[in-house]
């Protein structure tokens, strides 16, 4: 009998996910990633010899990572990457997995950095894997980002990415609740967030992200918006004048972010991007003056 080839190796491991419920798309591209990781081979090699027989010591270290993932540990977690705006991250359980959505949030802090008058300054609050302001200070040479987040687990994934990126000599790290530790003495240009906003008793959520990523950094209240209004009524605090608050929100929570800033006389304006489904995913609000609070 001729040896199994790794095509067939890698049909059974999609049959499983199949079976335990993701689509065919997704198990298929699941198990490829999987198998590229334990392999240490890109995509090009993998589609080339596919049709090879199975190489040595491979197959128990991928059905371990496949029964994982049949339990819904979402991929970034079982390879400890995930791709972001063009670059490599570390991720683990402690921090959520970087977004495509996300990316807009860095595209919209990179235009206010670029704005006249700037100071070349970020805030980055709930940074988590530090994807954000990672990307802000690669992307811009010369900026300085501040990373904020709560949880010490996430600053240390944080600060190995930014020194995977080099970029550490301009990503402070901080581990506080917001914004409450942070100086009104140096303003910046942009207080970006990807907050939690997903409300709590959500029952939208995917096996994936339910019970598999930190709740701390998912759940945000009833309506989603807690932490999402503390960043409207405080950001004002340590922002210059004109500056900017971008933040990523939820699915239907555009009105109510117009409202929170629509009640602060603080700001001159908001307007919101959206992704490529159309929907309102980011929220930029602009600082008439430099504020007090």
């Amino acid at each position: 009998m001729s040896a199994a080839a790794l095509h067939d190796v890698l049909s059974a491991a999609a049959r499983r996910l199949r079976d335990a419920g993701l689509d065919a798309a997704d198990a298929g591209a699941d198990v490829d990633v999987l198998a590229r990781h334990v392999l240490g081979w890109d995509r090009a090699r993998l589609l080339a010899h596919r049709r090879d027989a199975v190489p040595a010591a491979f197959v128990e270290p991928f059905t371990a990572l496949v029964e994982r993932r049949a339990g819904r540990v979402p991929v970034a977690y079982l390879t400890g990457t995930r791709e972001f705006y063009g670059l490599d991250f570390e991720v683990t359980p402690a921090v959520l997995i970087p977004r495509p959505e996300t990316e807009l949030a860095v595209e919209a802090a990179l235009e206010a950095l670029a704005a006249p008058g700037s100071t070349g300054r970020a805030i980055d609050v709930g940074t988590g894997s530090g994807c954000i302001a990672v990307a802000i200070a690669a992307t811009r040479p010369g900026a300085a980002v501040v990373a904020v987040d709560r949880s010490r687990a996430a600053l240390a994934v944080a600060g190995r990415n930014a020194r995977r990126h080099g970029v550490a000599d301009r990503v402070a790290l901080v581990a506080a609740d917001l914004l409450t530790a942070l100086s009104p003495r140096r303003r910046v240009d942009v207080v970006v967030s990807n907050p939690p906003y997903v409300p709590d008793d959500s029952v939208d959520v995917s096996p994936d992200v339910a019970g598999q990523e930190p709740p701390s950094a998912l759940y945000g209240g009833p309506d989603g918006l807690d932490v999402v209004r503390r960043l409207v009524a405080g950001a004002g605090r340590v922002l210059r004048p004109g500056g900017w608050l971008v933040v990523e929100i939820g699915i239907g929570q555009a009105d109510a972010v117009a409202a929170a800033a629509a009640a602060d006389a603080g700001w001159a304006r908001v307007t919101f991007r959206r992704d490529l489904q159309g929907i309102a995913r980011i929220a930029v609000l602009v600082r008439a003056d430099g504020g007090s609070r």
